[in-house]
């Protein structure tokens, strides 16, 4: 081993995240550390700095380095270690081996690791961090076995680096959501920075304007002291911000959301001109549509219609142990009280309507929705038959791309109905692909995506019959005169 060997490193390799790093990687107040953000903003690669300097100036800083998938590791976050060693003329002092690298001056090691099953992860006792790269692609309980199993010394980190994802994601909704986070003043180019009341949860938001690398280093006076100007990635990103503005949002400025790759079922719904804030209007009837799946959750969408603009004002799309039509009858009473409502229409999948064997002669899921909301005298709306799926999606993207006489809106609330409609994929026969998925504790295998898509589709090819018939028939339709304004219909 060598010893006895001090490395000065310029600053001007570092990006402003990197010293925020070297701080909270010595403070054992904080257990964990996240960073998120946009493409191009350094992320991993500030990340790895901060590890390899860590690594060459103290003993038994040893990282666990996990990705979801073990066949991504050698092309991501793997190389990043390698190369950043080369890149500084390091070679003699880390011994790089597949899946592992040591520091010969201190005896720290980092090992690499795929993880398939979260069961495989033991004995992590010995490592000061783990580090989650891409932590979106793990299932929550990933998370949860690690944090018992990381134990047995002072100052043990979790890292996690992740890019954009949907706000339904549970990093968000079961992670970040339940954490009181305070934004921290901005003092240095960093795009925001959160820490929690309890001081050991710290979150780091980052995009490509953050990164020295890309659009340089300027003192005041507005001259270059440091970094490097990209200039053909800035002008890509400035592209993406006039062409495609949701792109730009989520891949350049790295704020939640779904990027669209290709093949999505919605084809023409799009968040920046489709979802909006939507209030309750008193004085236009309540519309609700079904799927009659309890898993994920059951699929209750609260909708108003005034002409031809349809409104998704609400969901009630209730997990276990709520997801069951008692418990989303009794909230929907909650959130719109018997006084207050001017008429209620129940729509949903006709096949729901079939007589159930464990129920009395004559009862389904309707007969007990009606029931149970038998004192808003709800008035039941059901074809003969369901839509095709394929040739109702076409009609509703048709309405999206302000090709019909309809016009469909989403509340920016309903965050579980967005979230699907942004990741139901087409499958080949034109269908909604139901791809199925297992979930990480109780083993129930449920369909992902698709149960509010199912939903808005029995609705508004119901709602809007006439319409529908036409476009199957070829019809022609007037197109709205100002379809994206929307005041005068009073929403």
């Amino acid at each position: 081993m060598v010893q006895n060997v001090k490395i000065d490193f310029n600053p001007d390799l570092f990006n402003d995240l990197y010293w925020h790093l070297k701080k909270d990687l010595d403070n054992p107040l904080i257990r964990y550390i996240w960073m998120y953000g946009g493409s191009s903003a350094s992320k991993t690669y500030t990340y790895v700095q901060s590890d390899i300097t860590a690594m060459l100036e103290k003993k038994d800083e040893n990282v666990m380095v996990l990705r979801k998938f073990g066949v991504d590791i050698k092309d991501s976050i793997y190389s990043d270690y390698v190369g950043i060693i080369n890149d500084w003329g390091l070679q003699d002092f880390f011994k790089c081996q597949i899946n592992y690298i040591e520091c010969l001056t201190t005896g720290s090691y980092i090992r690499f690791r795929g993880l398939d099953d979260s069961e495989k992860i033991k004995g992590l006792a010995r490592f000061k961090r783990v580090v989650l790269e891409e932590i979106s692609q793990f299932d929550e309980i990933d998370l949860k076995q690690i944090r018992k199993r990381l134990r047995g010394r002072s100052n043990q980190q979790i890292i996690g680096i992740f890019n954009p994802i949907s706000e339904e994601h549970w990093l968000k909704t079961n992670l970040f959501d339940k954490e009181n986070l305070i934004e921290q003043p901005i003092t240095t180019n960093i795009t925001e920075h959160y820490i929690n009341d309890k001081g050991n949860f710290v979150v780091y938001k980052v995009n490509y304007t953050n990164n020295y690398f890309i659009v340089g280093k300027w003192d005041k006076k507005g001259k270059l002291i440091g970094g490097f100007v990209d200039q053909h990635t800035i002008d890509d990103f400035e592209k993406d911000k006039q062409t495609d503005f949701n792109y730009y949002q989520i891949y350049g400025l790295g704020n939640w959301g779904k990027i669209r790759t290709g093949g999505e079922f919605w084809k023409d719904f799009n968040t920046n001109n489709h979802v909006i804030k939507a209030i309750w209007n008193e004085d236009f009837p309540i519309h609700l549509t079904f799927d009659e799946n309890v898993n994920p959750y059951l699929t209750c969408l609260v909708w108003q219609v005034q002409g031809k603009v349809a409104i998704q004002i609400d969901e009630i799309c209730l997990e276990d142990p709520r997801n069951r039509l008692k418990h989303v009858c009794a909230e929907f009473k909650v959130r719109y009280p018997l006084q207050r409502v001017k008429g209620l229409f129940i729509y949903g999948d006709r096949t729901s309507w079939k007589e159930d064997t464990k129920k009395e002669k004559g009862e389904n899921f309707f007969t007990d929705a009606t029931n149970l909301l038998s004192n808003y005298n709800p008035k039941l709306r059901l074809q003969s038959v369901n839509p095709s799926v394929a040739q109702s999606g076409a009609f509703i993207n048709q309405c999206y791309a302000g090709n019909t006489d309809v016009t469909i809106y989403i509340g920016d609330k309903c965050k579980k109905s967005i979230n699907d409609y942004q990741y139901a994929l087409e499958d080949s026969d034109g269908t909604i692909k139901k791809t199925k998925k297992t979930h990480p504790i109780t083993k129930v295998s449920y369909e992902e995506y698709g149960h509010c898509s199912d939903a808005k589709r029995y609705f508004i090819t119901t709602a809007f019959a006439a319409e529908y018939e036409m476009y199957k028939k070829g019809g022609k339709f007037i197109k709205p005169i100002s379809g994206k304004n929307i005041s005068k219909h009073g929403y």
